[in-house]
């Protein structure tokens, strides 16, 4: 107890983690959720830029003869290529694994090829085709054949017939065998080392709502099941605070031990039990670990983070514009608390604590707890957000409060800059009344 009132049960405190930024288009930034308590990378190709290299479309596909130009060569080598990535699509269109595994020899690829068919399938992969991006190159010779270098677009989205797909891409080797051109390699997706992404590592199963979806390993099948009514509430409470396009299905990954190691990189401390992360330019997905989230907590575990998903989806604020932690989580916090009053908030003790020892005075771009930032801390940090948060939106609307977080995190203005515009006054003074406001909810 703290000065009579009753601790949150330690569940979770939330702090982020600014880790590995996506190579896929634009750099990300995780927004997580963490306790109170406290392959192979890809080859990188002698391939020569785009810019600087003839293109092999500009060249009649015919088969090579000595003497030809290696853009000959090249036009060849795509033009079959293509035609395997169009057995790879065509077999997971209909579902046909033998097919799909038949555009190799190799076993270890052959295993690569089904776990993701087979989890792909599971979540009901739709618009999904591969199509080159980039190349195709030599890497080598070998026994006087090249093989042959491709980065790969997979273009995909779930469940939705005739959605906007989302891209991301790999790498694969090709090599020309008397059975024809056959796949020799594939990468895991090019999130740098925030890779591989569930798909690719884990057979996965999957349970699908109206609007939210529930991935995990097969062992955790009865779980994902479990899941999935607290998944579908937190959507319907998310999907009131969308700011850019809705989600077809927000995409929560329930991880064991062995895969909140792998997944997305396996860099996730002991101690965080969810995570939001960008995985295409568009699109941010969700993992829980599954041990340190109690089935009571699932359903505000899953409003915040996809309140992340709501509101930042696919975006890097620190990297691309003035990062905001506070209002980034402090909104993804008020999305949690939606329709509940100020004294629910369960960081309300450690919010007057922080303000009463560290004479806290409203600067909250200082907010943005650290590895090293105590449990009690990391708590008041994000209930300053909160706290900031509702205050905007109770002294000026909940409209105001979206219009102001829309240019701010996704417009990439100042809160200075913008209050005038979204909220009518000037930030000194939103600032100072919400400070006040703050202190007077938790009677600091």
């Amino acid at each position: 107890m703290t000065n009579g009132e009753l601790s949150p049960p330690p569940r979770r405190r939330r702090a982020v983690l600014l880790g590995v930024a996506l190579a896929v288009a634009a750099l990300a930034v995780p927004a997580v959720i963490v306790l109170r308590s406290g392959g192979e990378e890809p080859a990188v190709a002698a391939a020569p830029t785009p810019s600087a290299s003839p293109s092999a479309s500009a060249f009649v596909a015919r088969s090579p003869e000595p003497g030809d130009p290696p853009e000959i060569e090249m036009a060849w080598a795509g033009e079959r290529i293509t035609e395997q990535l169009a057995v790879l699509n065509t077999a997971m269109h209909s579902g046909d694994l033998a097919r799909f595994v038949s555009v190799t020899q190799d076993k270890g690829v052959r295993g690569e090829l089904e776990r993701r068919f087979r989890s792909l399938r599971a979540m009901r992969v739709s618009g999904f085709e591969l199509r080159i991006e980039r190349g195709p190159w030599v890497l080598k010779t070998v026994d006087g054949r090249p093989d042959w270098g491709v980065t790969i677009a997979v273009d995909h989205c779930f469940v939705v017939p005739g959605c906007d797909p989302e891209k991301v891409s790999i790498d694969m080797t090709w090599r020309e065998t008397p059975a024809g051109f056959r796949m020799t390699r594939i990468s895991a997706v090019q999130l740098t080392k925030n890779t591989p992404m569930p798909w690719e590592a884990t057979t996965l199963v999957a349970a699908i709502g109206s609007r939210a979806m529930v991935a995990a390993p097969a062992a955790y099948a009865s779980r994902a099941r479990s899941f999935l009514p607290a998944a579908e509430r937190a959507a319907k409470t998310a999907d009131k605070y969308v700011l850019g396009p809705k989600p077809d299905r927000y995409i929560v990954y329930l991880a064991g031990a062995a895969e909140w190691k792998k997944w997305f990189g396996g860099g996730n401390a002991d101690w965080v039990a969810g995570i939001a992360l960008p995985v295409t330019t568009n699109r941010s997905d969700i993992v829980l670990r599954i041990d340190a989230v109690p089935g009571g907590y699932a359903e505000e575990i899953m409003k915040h983070e996809m309140g992340h998903v709501a509101t930042l989806a696919g975006r890097d604020y620190r990297l691309i514009y003035d990062f905001r932690w506070w209002l980034s989580e402090g909104v993804a916090e008020y999305i949690e608390w939606d329709g509940r009053g100020l004294g629910a908030y369960d960081g309300r003790s450690d919010v007057r604590r922080f303000i009463r020892e560290k004479r806290y005075a409203g600067d909250l771009d200082q907010l943005g707890p650290g590895d090293k930032t105590p449990d009690w801390q990391v708590s008041a940090h994000y209930g300053l957000g909160f706290y900031a948060t509702r205050c905007i939106a109770d002294q000026y609307g909940h409209a105001k409060l979206m219009a102001f977080t829309d240019a701010v995190l996704r417009g990439g203005r100042s809160p200075a800059d913008e209050s005038p515009t979204s909220l009518g006054a000037p930030w000194k003074t939103v600032s100072k009344k919400c400070l006040a406001y703050t202190k007077k909810a938790v009677g600091a």
